[in-house]
């Protein structure tokens, strides 16, 4: 990208130098193309103490002087060339940029190369070149004049040494986070070895929590370790394993109670005989993003995703798309718990120098809008490489060399500024039983764009433990649904797009029915208008899951009951719970279960499970249930 140090010299200037100037300045071109500059520079200064106006010693002595990094040299010299005469080349104004950038005097450097930008006839490589370090030198002058908050926390000596401490990820309920640690490799002087650790958080201090993860040192050089949000699976990279598709390859493992499962390769739907690394799992429980520098990118390595789709595995990976990945290097996606925000580290966009962090939005069609830098001093003249931002969105994690630290590279928490923070979001956690014995559980939990019909979150709770934990995105109107075979499924309904996403997570214990005769459960996301008996739209989604379940259940028989609140007459109410209830019945025959199996009733008002003094109880009493006949 550079003009040659020297490349303007002899350049006719309309000036006849001199006879002594002009062999002193012979002289310093030998000892220039012999890497003497010392001695060249004598002769330069020799050649313009004879003759002050020849221009050529003044443009040499600039190019030794900026390939020395003597930058305010080269300064003088560039200008001395271009007040003898500024119409000598056009380049020198270019020149005298590029030395304002690397002297990091932004205001000067992208004024200079808007300057040479409007001279006419320019070279169309070197206007390139020029935009270039314009659009850099203007982002950074406006970023350092225009810092954004960053107080940077250090984690403190239980997770921080005197090695380096790289940040990977970090769960729903920020109570657990995996880092690398760096460390002196023990047999081999100057080499180090990567371990994995992981923290628990308790009262605010990060501490080390032991053996939590996986022995996976069988599989050789392991990176890049990701837990996925809820805790329960762990993805990370091994190169050059036994039986690998490529240089690196992406693995999983899953954890059940306290024990990990042996490691998996994700196969050769993802991995490729190419690198493939630094994978981050979705807290919608099907999508994992991670980088990779496979054929048809766009350059470098790009971020690439794929869907995990249950009975089928892994979908062929899909580019992030130009909004994300440019012809330069794009890596450690980190995919916030919301679904619609991205952090990234790239060297393709315009930023401080190096790695920048940036964030991108994706839009209602799918599409990663451009990225934003993260904006200075949370981005450096330095490499930044990776981001974690928690599930409230107002805490970042982030790995930095600071002078307070431990030693090397810490790990550090701040406060994201509200412009660059994800949307709200918060989490369901709690624990799934069965009703009758009290013994855990492991059910599937599905979260559900009531609008779309578009699964959002899928998870699976412990079955030694039956915990779970699961998103909770702000902005939609959901369906919740609990299921497990043999066992009557739960919904829930949480309507996001009217309330408020709650500050706290939500603690939610379920106790599942097991499937026989008198059980009952309530379909909480069956909907009517007031007064009327036709089906709302969104109630799709739950009536195609009672199809499901009893399409799965083919022994059962049920009865579709509807109730209503006490307002209106006791006819009136009769008769609407009657026509709601035979409203379902008739969605299930039309889907294709048999009317043997079914019966519908009204119960009127006479059934109520709250009291009618209030909205919310009324609410409560209108509702659809399904018996087990």
């Amino acid at each position: 990208m550079l003009i040659p140090a020297g490349s303007l010299i002899a350049q006719s200037d309309g000036h006849e130098p001199l006879p002594k100037a002009k062999r002193a300045f012979d002289n310093a071109i030998t000892y220039w193309n012999a890497l003497s500059f010392d001695k060249a520079e004598k002769e330069l200064q020799k050649a313009i103490e004879i003759d002050s106006a020849f221009i050529d010693p003044y443009i040499l002595l600039g190019d030794i002087a900026f390939d020395r990094s003597h930058y305010d040299d080269a300064i003088g010299y560039y200008n001395q060339a271009i007040a003898i005469d500024s119409s000598f080349s056009p380049t020198l104004y270019y020149l005298l940029g590029k030395v304002y950038f690397e002297k990091e005097d932004y205001a000067a450097a992208a004024s200079t190369f808007g300057y040479f930008l409007e001279i006419p006839g320019i070279r169309k490589d070197q206007r390139s070149f020029a935009l270039d370090f314009y659009q850099k030198a203007e982002f950074r002058r406006h970023a350092l004049e225009n810092p954004v908050p960053f107080e940077p926390e250090n984690l403190g000596q239980y997770v921080n040494s005197e090695h380096d401490e790289y940040v990977n990820s970090i769960t729903l309920d920020e109570k657990n986070m995996v880092f690398t640690l760096m460390q002196p490799d023990t047999l081999v002087k100057g080499r180090y070895t990567e371990g994995f650790v992981m923290a628990v958080k308790t009262d605010s201090i990060w501490m080390l929590a032991g053996r939590a993860l996986p022995d996976l040192y069988e599989l050789g050089n392991i990176g890049a370790m990701s837990l996925s949000p809820d805790g329960r699976f762990l993805f990370f990279t091994s190169c050059g394993a036994p039986g690998g598709h490529g240089s690196c390859d992406l693995y999983a493992c899953g954890k059940t109670g306290d024990e990990w499962s042996e490691p998996q390769n994700l196969g050769a739907a993802v991995n490729t005989e190419t690198w493939d690394s630094q994978p981050c799992f979705s807290a919608d429980g099907q999508t994992l993003y991670f980088s990779s520098a496979r054929p048809g990118g766009r350059g470098g390595s790009d971020i690439w995703f794929s869907k995990f789709i249950q009975g089928r595995g892994w979908t062929k990976p899909i580019n992030a798309g130009p909004g994300i990945n440019t012809r330069e290097e794009e890596m450690a996606p980190f995919i916030h718990p919301d679904g619609k925000t991205m952090y990234f580290s790239s060297k393709g966009h315009i930023g401080m120098g190096g790695f920048d962090l940036f964030i991108s939005r994706k839009d209602s069609s799918g599409i990663w809008a451009d990225p934003e830098n993260l904006g200075w001093p949370v981005n450096t003249a330095f490499d930044e490489i990776n981001i974690v931002v928690a599930t409230n969105g107002k805490a970042a994690y982030i790995s930095a060399r600071r002078e307070e630290g431990y030693g090397g590279y810490d790990i550090y928490s701040f406060d994201l500024p509200v412009s660059l923070a994800p949307l709200k979001v918060s989490y369901l956690e709690g624990n799934i039983y069965d009703a009758d014995t009290k013994k855990p559980l492991a059910a599937e939990i599905e979260l559900i764009d009531l609008e779309s019909g578009e699964l959002s979150v899928r998870c699976r709770s412990d079955e030694i433990n039956g915990h779970y934990v699961a998103a909770l995105p702000g902005g939609k109107n959901y369906a919740l649904n609990i299921s497990k075979p043999a066992y009557l499924f739960y919904s829930e309904n949480f309507n996001l797009k009217q309330t408020d996403v709650p500050e706290e997570s939500v603690k939610m214990d379920v106790y599942l029915q097991a499937v026989k005769a008198g059980q009952s459960f309530v379909l909480n996301n069956i909907f009517f208008d007031t007064d009327r008996y036709f089906l709302d739209e969104l109630s799709q989604v739950e009536l195609a899951k009672l199809d499901e379940f009893m399409t799965l259940n083919p022994e059962i028989r049920i009865m579709i009951c509807g109730h209503t609140d006490a307002v209106g007459t006791e006819e009136y109410n009769q008769t609407l719970s009657e026509n709601r209830a035979g409203a379902v019945y008739s969605f299930l025959v039309n889907a294709g279960i048999s009317p043997e199996r079914l019966q519908f009733k009204g119960f009127g008002k006479s059934q109520p499970v709250s009291d009618n003094e209030s909205e919310k109880g009324r609410a409560e009493n209108r509702r659809t249930e399904i018996l087990i006949l």
